[in-house]
């Protein structure tokens, strides 16, 4: 059975849905801050991915322009997070 394109591209985003779940737990049960941090980070990748993958079935170019800034905002949040637990101050 060969599947279609638009089933191939359903189907990566219910895997990506699915694969935030643990990214959830982590982020409100972490043992530890760093977890929370890396948990954070991985469910904005995902979320870009969702973003994109969503905006390729819709045709929807803003949609793909939603995905890259969450992107940055994501990397920048996490960088800005990891340096205050480094250094203790942000700038």
């Amino acid at each position: 059975m060969i599947i279609s394109l638009e089933q191939a591209d359903f189907l990566a985003l219910i895997v990506m849905v699915v694969a935030t779940a643990p990214c959830i737990y982590r982020v409100l049960y972490g043992p530890t801050l760093a977890d929370r941090i890396a948990a954070e980070d991985a469910m904005g990748n995902a979320l870009c991915v969702i973003f994109a993958l969503y905006a390729y079935q819709a045709s929807s170019i803003f949609l793909m322009d939603v995905a890259m800034l969450l992107a940055i905002i994501s990397f920048v949040g996490t960088v800005i997070v990891a340096k205050y637990l480094d250094k203790g101050e942000v700038l």
